[in-house]
Protein backbone atom coordinates (compact mmCIF):
# COMPACT_ATOMS: atom_id res chain seq x y z
CA UNK A 1 0.00 0.00 0.00
CA UNK A 2 3.15 2.49 0.60
CA UNK A 3 4.68 1.46 -2.47
CA UNK A 4 1.19 2.50 -4.51
CA UNK A 5 1.02 5.67 -2.58
CA UNK A 6 4.67 6.42 -3.71
CA UNK A 7 4.46 5.35 -7.03
CA UNK A 8 1.62 8.37 -7.48
CA UNK A 9 3.22 10.89 -5.47
CA UNK A 10 5.92 10.28 -7.96
CA UNK A 11 3.99 10.55 -11.24
CA UNK A 12 2.13 13.49 -10.19
CA UNK A 13 5.97 14.89 -9.23
CA UNK A 14 6.73 13.85 -13.24
CA UNK A 15 3.51 15.41 -14.30
CA UNK A 16 4.14 19.26 -12.93
CA UNK A 17 7.71 19.28 -13.58
CA UNK A 18 6.27 18.69 -17.76
CA UNK A 19 4.12 21.53 -16.91
CA UNK A 20 6.78 23.60 -15.54
CA UNK A 21 9.01 23.19 -18.02
CA UNK A 22 6.24 23.30 -20.90
CA UNK A 23 5.50 27.06 -19.91
CA UNK A 24 9.06 27.98 -19.61
CA UNK A 25 9.42 26.74 -23.48
CA UNK A 26 6.44 29.06 -24.12
CA UNK A 27 7.79 32.00 -22.34
CA UNK A 28 11.09 32.03 -23.86
CA UNK A 29 9.22 31.74 -27.31
CA UNK A 30 7.37 34.53 -26.79
CA UNK A 31 10.13 36.42 -25.99
CA UNK A 32 11.97 35.85 -29.06
CA UNK A 33 9.10 36.86 -31.34
CA UNK A 34 8.78 40.42 -29.73
CA UNK A 35 12.62 40.50 -29.93
CA UNK A 36 12.59 39.63 -34.02
CA UNK A 37 9.44 41.85 -34.21
CA UNK A 38 11.31 45.18 -33.33
CA UNK A 39 14.39 44.26 -35.98
CA UNK A 40 13.03 46.52 -38.52
CA UNK A 41 11.68 43.12 -40.08
CA UNK A 42 15.43 42.41 -41.17
CA UNK A 43 16.20 38.61 -42.56
CA UNK A 44 19.71 37.17 -41.70
CA UNK A 45 22.13 36.64 -44.02
CA UNK A 46 21.92 32.52 -43.16
CA UNK A 47 18.03 32.58 -44.28
CA UNK A 48 18.90 33.88 -47.31
CA UNK A 49 21.31 31.21 -48.12
CA UNK A 50 18.70 28.33 -47.26
CA UNK A 51 18.59 25.80 -49.49
CA UNK A 52 14.40 26.27 -51.13
CA UNK A 53 13.70 23.01 -50.15
CA UNK A 54 14.66 23.29 -46.39
CA UNK A 55 12.25 26.55 -46.33
CA UNK A 56 9.42 24.49 -47.09
CA UNK A 57 8.23 27.22 -49.86
CA UNK A 58 9.10 26.38 -53.95
CA UNK A 59 11.85 27.21 -55.25
CA UNK A 60 10.26 29.54 -58.26
CA UNK A 61 8.59 31.37 -55.41
CA UNK A 62 12.40 32.51 -53.68
CA UNK A 63 13.52 33.68 -57.34
CA UNK A 64 10.29 35.91 -58.12
CA UNK A 65 10.60 37.45 -54.27
CA UNK A 66 14.09 37.79 -55.24
CA UNK A 67 13.64 39.65 -58.58
CA UNK A 68 10.99 41.61 -57.04
CA UNK A 69 13.32 42.93 -54.61
CA UNK A 70 16.19 43.90 -57.18
CA UNK A 71 13.39 45.69 -58.98
CA UNK A 72 13.56 49.48 -58.81
CA UNK A 73 10.25 51.01 -56.76
CA UNK A 74 8.17 52.23 -59.04
CA UNK A 75 6.96 56.09 -58.84
CA UNK A 76 3.85 57.06 -57.26
CA UNK A 77 1.40 58.64 -60.08
CA UNK A 78 0.56 61.78 -57.81
CA UNK A 79 4.05 62.48 -57.81
CA UNK A 80 5.02 65.29 -60.15
CA UNK A 81 7.42 64.83 -63.09
CA UNK A 82 10.43 66.64 -63.32
CA UNK A 83 9.77 69.68 -65.32
CA UNK A 84 12.05 71.44 -67.67
CA UNK A 85 13.50 74.92 -66.85
CA UNK A 86 13.10 77.78 -68.96
CA UNK A 87 16.19 79.20 -71.14
CA UNK A 88 14.59 82.56 -70.44
CA UNK A 89 13.06 83.31 -66.95
CA UNK A 90 14.81 79.86 -65.38
CA UNK A 91 11.25 79.24 -63.97
CA UNK A 92 9.85 75.60 -64.39
CA UNK A 93 7.52 75.51 -67.70
CA UNK A 94 4.59 72.71 -67.41
CA UNK A 95 5.08 70.35 -69.81
CA UNK A 96 1.32 69.36 -71.48
CA UNK A 97 0.49 65.56 -71.60
CA UNK A 98 0.12 64.02 -74.88
CA UNK A 99 -2.13 60.82 -75.31
CA UNK A 100 1.24 58.57 -75.95
CA UNK A 101 1.84 59.78 -72.26
CA UNK A 102 -1.32 58.60 -71.20
CA UNK A 103 -1.20 55.65 -73.26
CA UNK A 104 -4.99 56.67 -74.11
CA UNK A 105 -6.50 57.86 -77.16
CA UNK A 106 -7.70 61.35 -76.21
CA UNK A 107 -9.72 64.12 -78.87
CA UNK A 108 -8.04 67.68 -77.89
CA UNK A 109 -10.59 70.80 -79.13
CA UNK A 110 -10.20 74.47 -78.34
CA UNK A 111 -12.23 77.79 -79.05
CA UNK A 112 -9.89 81.09 -78.86
CA UNK A 113 -11.64 84.65 -79.15
CA UNK A 114 -9.55 87.40 -79.45
CA UNK A 115 -9.78 91.26 -80.63
CA UNK A 116 -6.93 92.95 -82.64
CA UNK A 117 -6.77 96.47 -84.00
CA UNK A 118 -5.81 94.96 -87.78
CA UNK A 119 -7.93 91.57 -88.10
CA UNK A 120 -5.93 91.30 -91.10
CA UNK A 121 -2.45 91.10 -89.58
CA UNK A 122 -3.76 89.65 -86.95
CA UNK A 123 -4.73 86.43 -88.95
CA UNK A 124 -1.83 86.54 -91.21
CA UNK A 125 0.30 86.30 -87.50
CA UNK A 126 -1.51 83.13 -86.27
CA UNK A 127 -1.84 81.29 -89.64
CA UNK A 128 2.27 81.82 -89.59
CA UNK A 129 2.27 80.64 -85.59
CA UNK A 130 0.17 77.15 -86.67
CA UNK A 131 2.46 76.91 -89.81
CA UNK A 132 5.37 76.82 -88.20
CA UNK A 133 4.71 74.37 -85.31
CA UNK A 134 3.52 72.01 -88.76
CA UNK A 135 -0.01 72.34 -88.31
CA UNK A 136 -2.47 73.02 -90.94
CA UNK A 137 -5.01 75.97 -92.17
CA UNK A 138 -8.30 73.41 -92.07
CA UNK A 139 -11.18 75.85 -92.87
CA UNK A 140 -11.52 79.69 -92.59
CA UNK A 141 -14.42 82.52 -93.04
CA UNK A 142 -13.73 86.29 -92.83
CA UNK A 143 -16.18 89.15 -93.15
CA UNK A 144 -16.38 92.80 -93.07
CA UNK A 145 -19.69 93.94 -91.78
CA UNK A 146 -20.65 95.42 -89.30
CA UNK A 147 -17.07 94.92 -88.30
CA UNK A 148 -14.03 93.18 -89.70
CA UNK A 149 -14.09 89.43 -88.56
CA UNK A 150 -12.32 86.00 -89.02
CA UNK A 151 -12.83 82.54 -87.94
CA UNK A 152 -9.94 80.00 -88.55
CA UNK A 153 -9.95 76.12 -87.90
CA UNK A 154 -6.40 74.89 -87.37
CA UNK A 155 -4.88 71.39 -87.31
CA UNK A 156 -2.11 70.19 -84.77
CA UNK A 157 -0.35 67.57 -83.17
CA UNK A 158 -1.33 67.00 -79.80
CA UNK A 159 2.12 67.20 -78.72
CA UNK A 160 2.10 71.20 -79.95
CA UNK A 161 -1.40 71.40 -78.91
CA UNK A 162 -0.69 73.70 -75.69
CA UNK A 163 2.15 76.07 -77.70
CA UNK A 164 0.17 76.53 -79.89
CA UNK A 165 -3.21 77.70 -77.58
CA UNK A 166 -0.52 80.04 -75.92
CA UNK A 167 0.77 81.89 -78.92
CA UNK A 168 -2.49 82.15 -80.87
CA UNK A 169 -3.53 83.82 -77.27
CA UNK A 170 -1.01 86.26 -78.38
CA UNK A 171 -2.45 88.00 -81.48
CA UNK A 172 -4.78 89.96 -79.68
CA UNK A 173 -6.77 90.76 -76.59
CA UNK A 174 -8.20 87.38 -75.63
CA UNK A 175 -11.48 87.52 -74.86
CA UNK A 176 -12.84 84.09 -74.30
CA UNK A 177 -10.85 80.35 -74.22
CA UNK A 178 -12.56 77.01 -74.22
CA UNK A 179 -10.15 73.78 -74.01
CA UNK A 180 -12.31 70.19 -74.27
CA UNK A 181 -11.05 66.79 -74.34
CA UNK A 182 -12.76 63.28 -75.01
CA UNK A 183 -11.36 60.11 -74.05
CA UNK A 184 -12.59 57.39 -77.03
CA UNK A 185 -9.93 54.67 -76.24
CA UNK A 186 -12.90 52.11 -75.51
CA UNK A 187 -14.97 53.27 -78.49
CA UNK A 188 -11.78 52.58 -80.77
CA UNK A 189 -11.16 49.31 -79.28
CA UNK A 190 -14.42 48.47 -79.43
CA UNK A 191 -14.95 49.47 -83.44
CA UNK A 192 -11.34 47.29 -83.97
CA UNK A 193 -13.32 44.22 -82.46
CA UNK A 194 -16.20 45.23 -84.40
CA UNK A 195 -14.39 45.61 -87.86
CA UNK A 196 -12.43 42.03 -86.97
CA UNK A 197 -15.94 40.00 -86.84
CA UNK A 198 -16.87 41.73 -89.65
CA UNK A 199 -13.78 40.89 -91.98
CA UNK A 200 -13.91 37.89 -90.90
CA UNK A 201 -18.10 37.59 -91.50
CA UNK A 202 -17.27 39.17 -95.03
CA UNK A 203 -14.64 36.35 -95.84
CA UNK A 204 -16.57 33.33 -95.04
CA UNK A 205 -19.66 34.66 -96.94
CA UNK A 206 -17.22 35.02 -100.29
CA UNK A 207 -16.09 31.43 -99.60
CA UNK A 208 -19.53 30.48 -99.53
CA UNK A 209 -20.33 32.39 -102.84
CA UNK A 210 -17.52 30.73 -104.47
CA UNK A 211 -18.90 27.51 -103.62
CA UNK A 212 -22.30 28.25 -104.82
CA UNK A 213 -24.16 26.79 -107.00
CA UNK A 214 -27.75 27.27 -106.86
CA UNK A 215 -28.96 30.71 -108.42
CA UNK A 216 -31.01 31.57 -105.37
CA UNK A 217 -28.26 30.69 -102.98
CA UNK A 218 -26.11 32.75 -105.31
CA UNK A 219 -28.31 35.99 -104.88
CA UNK A 220 -29.33 35.76 -101.12
CA UNK A 221 -25.37 35.52 -100.54
CA UNK A 222 -24.84 38.77 -102.72
CA UNK A 223 -27.44 40.48 -100.56
CA UNK A 224 -25.44 39.30 -97.60
CA UNK A 225 -22.12 39.91 -98.39
CA UNK A 226 -23.09 43.83 -99.51
CA UNK A 227 -25.07 44.20 -96.34
CA UNK A 228 -21.91 42.74 -94.49
CA UNK A 229 -19.64 44.83 -96.82
CA UNK A 230 -21.16 47.95 -96.17
CA UNK A 231 -21.24 47.90 -92.38
CA UNK A 232 -17.51 47.09 -92.57
CA UNK A 233 -16.74 50.18 -94.30
CA UNK A 234 -19.23 52.57 -92.14
CA UNK A 235 -16.97 51.01 -89.00
CA UNK A 236 -13.84 51.43 -91.01
CA UNK A 237 -15.08 55.06 -92.23
CA UNK A 238 -15.71 55.73 -88.11
CA UNK A 239 -13.17 54.28 -86.62
CA UNK A 240 -10.89 56.45 -89.54
CA UNK A 241 -12.45 59.25 -88.86
CA UNK A 242 -11.56 59.02 -84.90
CA UNK A 243 -7.83 58.06 -85.18
CA UNK A 244 -8.05 61.38 -87.68
CA UNK A 245 -9.37 63.31 -84.63
CA UNK A 246 -6.60 61.96 -82.11
CA UNK A 247 -3.89 62.32 -84.73
CA UNK A 248 -4.66 66.13 -84.81
CA UNK A 249 -5.87 68.71 -82.47
CA UNK A 250 -8.72 71.29 -83.66
CA UNK A 251 -8.33 74.93 -82.75
CA UNK A 252 -10.77 77.12 -83.92
CA UNK A 253 -10.21 80.77 -83.35
CA UNK A 254 -11.96 84.38 -83.54
CA UNK A 255 -10.04 87.18 -84.21
CA UNK A 256 -12.89 90.55 -83.95
CA UNK A 257 -12.19 94.07 -84.64
CA UNK A 258 -11.44 95.53 -81.63
CA UNK A 259 -13.98 98.62 -80.89
CA UNK A 260 -13.30 101.51 -82.55
CA UNK A 261 -14.44 103.95 -79.77
CA UNK A 262 -10.93 105.35 -79.19
CA UNK A 263 -9.96 106.52 -75.50
CA UNK A 264 -10.43 110.06 -76.05
CA UNK A 265 -14.07 109.93 -77.88
CA UNK A 266 -17.23 108.71 -76.40
CA UNK A 267 -21.00 108.74 -76.44
CA UNK A 268 -24.07 107.83 -74.28
CA UNK A 269 -27.46 108.09 -75.72
CA UNK A 270 -30.66 107.95 -73.82
CA UNK A 271 -34.51 107.95 -74.83
CA UNK A 272 -37.47 109.19 -72.85
CA UNK A 273 -40.98 108.68 -73.53
CA UNK A 274 -44.01 110.48 -71.80
CA UNK A 275 -47.74 112.44 -72.02
CA UNK A 276 -46.61 115.46 -70.89
CA UNK A 277 -45.22 117.73 -73.65
CA UNK A 278 -43.99 120.44 -70.95
CA UNK A 279 -40.93 118.30 -69.79
CA UNK A 280 -41.06 115.05 -71.13
CA UNK A 281 -36.90 114.25 -70.86
CA UNK A 282 -38.51 113.02 -67.44
CA UNK A 283 -40.47 110.54 -68.60
CA UNK A 284 -40.13 106.63 -68.84
CA UNK A 285 -38.87 104.39 -70.95
CA UNK A 286 -42.20 102.10 -70.87
CA UNK A 287 -45.12 103.61 -71.11
CA UNK A 288 -48.91 102.81 -71.32
CA UNK A 289 -51.36 105.13 -73.39
CA UNK A 290 -54.99 105.36 -74.84
CA UNK A 291 -55.99 104.55 -78.37
CA UNK A 292 -55.97 108.01 -79.18
CA UNK A 293 -53.28 109.58 -77.55
CA UNK A 294 -50.64 111.04 -78.20
CA UNK A 295 -46.31 110.57 -76.59
CA UNK A 296 -43.53 112.70 -76.82
CA UNK A 297 -40.10 110.87 -77.61
CA UNK A 298 -37.14 112.52 -76.03
CA UNK A 299 -33.43 111.90 -77.28
CA UNK A 300 -30.81 112.72 -74.79
CA UNK A 301 -27.17 112.42 -75.96
CA UNK A 302 -23.93 113.20 -74.22
CA UNK A 303 -20.46 113.65 -75.10
CA UNK A 304 -18.44 111.73 -72.80
CA UNK A 305 -15.22 112.21 -74.50
CA UNK A 306 -12.70 115.08 -74.85
CA UNK A 307 -12.98 115.47 -78.29
CA UNK A 308 -16.21 116.95 -80.03
CA UNK A 309 -19.11 115.24 -81.82
CA UNK A 310 -20.18 116.27 -85.43
CA UNK A 311 -22.88 115.71 -87.55
CA UNK A 312 -24.96 113.65 -85.87
CA UNK A 313 -27.29 111.04 -87.17
CA UNK A 314 -30.72 109.50 -85.77
CA UNK A 315 -31.91 106.38 -87.20
CA UNK A 316 -34.43 103.78 -85.99
CA UNK A 317 -34.24 99.66 -86.42
CA UNK A 318 -37.70 98.98 -86.75
CA UNK A 319 -39.83 101.86 -87.66
CA UNK A 320 -40.40 104.79 -90.06
CA UNK A 321 -40.15 107.75 -88.61
CA UNK A 322 -39.36 110.97 -89.69
CA UNK A 323 -36.79 111.90 -86.79
CA UNK A 324 -36.49 115.96 -89.14
CA UNK A 325 -38.90 116.44 -86.63
CA UNK A 326 -36.92 116.39 -83.56
CA UNK A 327 -36.76 120.17 -82.21
CA UNK A 328 -33.89 120.63 -79.96
CA UNK A 329 -34.55 121.64 -76.89
CA UNK A 330 -30.47 121.69 -75.89
CA UNK A 331 -27.54 121.86 -77.66
CA UNK A 332 -27.30 120.79 -81.44
CA UNK A 333 -27.33 117.71 -83.75
CA UNK A 334 -24.57 119.74 -85.60
CA UNK A 335 -21.97 119.60 -82.26
CA UNK A 336 -21.76 118.48 -79.29
CA UNK A 337 -18.77 119.62 -76.84
CA UNK A 338 -16.92 117.56 -74.47
CA UNK A 339 -18.89 116.68 -71.31
CA UNK A 340 -21.64 118.33 -72.63
CA UNK A 341 -25.45 117.21 -73.81
CA UNK A 342 -27.79 117.67 -76.34
CA UNK A 343 -31.60 116.91 -75.86
CA UNK A 344 -34.35 116.82 -78.56
CA UNK A 345 -38.43 115.92 -78.78
CA UNK A 346 -40.25 114.59 -81.27
CA UNK A 347 -44.06 114.07 -80.82
CA UNK A 348 -45.70 111.02 -81.79
CA UNK A 349 -49.49 110.47 -82.38
CA UNK A 350 -51.15 107.22 -81.49
CA UNK A 351 -54.00 106.67 -84.24
CA UNK A 352 -56.47 103.94 -83.73
CA UNK A 353 -53.97 101.86 -81.57
CA UNK A 354 -51.43 102.44 -84.38
CA UNK A 355 -47.81 104.28 -84.12
CA UNK A 356 -45.92 104.88 -86.76
CA UNK A 357 -48.74 102.53 -89.11
CA UNK A 358 -47.69 99.63 -86.68
CA UNK A 359 -49.93 97.70 -84.13
CA UNK A 360 -48.99 98.53 -80.42
CA UNK A 361 -51.37 97.22 -78.41
CA UNK A 362 -48.78 94.39 -77.60
CA UNK A 363 -46.70 97.12 -76.90
CA UNK A 364 -43.95 98.52 -79.49
CA UNK A 365 -40.42 99.08 -79.02
CA UNK A 366 -38.68 102.20 -80.81
CA UNK A 367 -35.26 101.36 -81.25
CA UNK A 368 -32.82 105.09 -81.83
CA UNK A 369 -29.44 105.07 -83.00
CA UNK A 370 -26.72 107.29 -83.12
CA UNK A 371 -23.96 107.98 -84.69
CA UNK A 372 -21.49 111.08 -84.74
CA UNK A 373 -17.88 112.08 -85.87
CA UNK A 374 -15.74 112.91 -83.08
CA UNK A 375 -12.60 115.88 -84.29
CA UNK A 376 -9.91 116.50 -82.52
CA UNK A 377 -8.21 120.21 -81.76
CA UNK A 378 -7.30 120.75 -85.09
CA UNK A 379 -10.96 119.53 -86.66
CA UNK A 380 -9.46 116.31 -88.23
CA UNK A 381 -11.86 113.83 -88.23
CA UNK A 382 -11.56 110.60 -86.04
CA UNK A 383 -13.27 107.26 -86.25
CA UNK A 384 -17.29 107.10 -85.49
CA UNK A 385 -19.03 106.47 -82.64
CA UNK A 386 -22.63 105.54 -82.19
CA UNK A 387 -24.90 104.66 -79.06
CA UNK A 388 -28.07 103.30 -79.03
CA UNK A 389 -31.53 102.85 -76.75
CA UNK A 390 -35.01 101.46 -76.79
CA UNK A 391 -38.15 102.75 -75.35
CA UNK A 392 -41.30 100.64 -75.51
CA UNK A 393 -45.06 102.01 -76.13
CA UNK A 394 -48.14 99.75 -75.14
CA UNK A 395 -51.38 101.07 -76.25
CA UNK A 396 -54.69 100.07 -73.53
CA UNK A 397 -57.37 98.77 -75.42
CA UNK A 398 -60.58 96.68 -74.63
CA UNK A 399 -60.90 95.55 -78.67
CA UNK A 400 -59.02 92.08 -77.45
CA UNK A 401 -61.28 89.10 -78.87
CA UNK A 402 -62.92 87.21 -75.82
CA UNK A 403 -62.23 84.36 -73.55
CA UNK A 404 -63.05 80.94 -73.22
CA UNK A 405 -65.03 82.31 -69.68
CA UNK A 406 -66.50 84.97 -71.47
CA UNK A 407 -67.95 83.06 -74.43
CA UNK A 408 -69.24 80.59 -72.18
CA UNK A 409 -70.96 83.11 -69.90
CA UNK A 410 -72.13 84.82 -73.24
CA UNK A 411 -73.88 81.26 -74.74
CA UNK A 412 -75.42 80.81 -71.13
CA UNK A 413 -77.04 84.33 -71.05
CA UNK A 414 -78.63 83.48 -74.73
CA UNK A 415 -79.92 80.24 -73.83
CA UNK A 416 -81.20 81.74 -70.39
CA UNK A 417 -82.60 84.72 -72.96
CA UNK A 418 -84.67 81.89 -75.59
CA UNK A 419 -85.96 79.69 -72.66
CA UNK A 420 -87.26 83.14 -71.13
CA UNK A 421 -89.27 84.10 -74.49
CA UNK A 422 -90.49 80.25 -74.90
CA UNK A 423 -92.19 80.41 -71.40
CA UNK A 424 -93.71 83.81 -72.18
CA UNK A 425 -95.19 82.50 -75.22
CA UNK A 426 -96.59 79.33 -73.72
CA UNK A 427 -98.23 81.82 -70.52
CA UNK A 428 -99.88 83.35 -73.41
CA UNK A 429 -101.80 80.45 -75.11
CA UNK A 430 -102.69 78.56 -72.23
CA UNK A 431 -106.18 80.21 -71.43
CA UNK A 432 -106.50 80.21 -74.54
CA UNK A 433 -105.74 75.96 -75.26
CA UNK A 434 -109.33 74.79 -74.69
CA UNK A 435 -110.73 76.62 -77.19
CA UNK A 436 -108.14 75.94 -79.59
CA UNK A 437 -108.21 72.08 -78.60
CA UNK A 438 -112.34 72.30 -79.09
CA UNK A 439 -112.06 73.86 -82.61
CA UNK A 440 -109.63 71.18 -83.52
CA UNK A 441 -111.83 68.73 -82.50
CA UNK A 442 -114.43 70.54 -84.94
CA UNK A 443 -112.01 70.32 -87.55
CA UNK A 444 -111.15 66.93 -87.26
CA UNK A 445 -114.87 65.72 -86.62
CA UNK A 446 -116.19 68.00 -90.72
CA UNK A 447 -112.88 66.61 -92.06
CA UNK A 448 -113.65 62.92 -90.93
CA UNK A 449 -117.72 63.25 -91.84
CA UNK A 450 -116.62 64.24 -95.54
CA UNK A 451 -114.18 61.50 -95.97
CA UNK A 452 -117.37 59.24 -95.08
CA UNK A 453 -119.41 60.36 -97.75
CA UNK A 454 -117.01 60.75 -100.31
CA UNK A 455 -116.17 56.78 -99.62
CA UNK A 456 -120.23 55.76 -99.31
CA UNK A 457 -121.56 57.55 -102.59
CA UNK A 458 -122.04 55.36 -105.52
CA UNK A 459 -119.24 56.03 -108.60
CA UNK A 460 -120.60 57.42 -111.61
CA UNK A 461 -121.37 55.50 -114.57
Amino acid sequence: MYEVHHTQSKTRRRTLSFMVLALLSAFFVLLGACGSGNDDDTVPEASMDTPADDMGAPAATSDAEEAMAEAPEPQPADEPRPEPMSDESGLAVPTALTPADLGRDIIYRATIEVQADDVAAANREAVAIVQGLGGIVFSQATGTEPRPRTEITFKVLPADFSTALERLAGVGKLIDQVITSDDVTEIIVDLESRIITAEASVTRLRKFLEEATQLEDVAQLERELLDRETTLERLRGQIRTLRDQVDLATITLTITQSPTVLPDTGIRVTAWVSEDAQDPCLGVQNITVEPDAKVYLCLEVENTGTSALTDLDVSTRNLRLNLDNFGPVQGSFNRIEANELMAAVLELPIEEGRLAGRVATRGLPIELEVFATPVDFDGAALDEVWGESVVRVQVDTDDALPGFGDSVSDGASGVVAVFSVVLIVVGVLLPFLPIIAAIAAIIWWIRRRIRKAESASPPAS
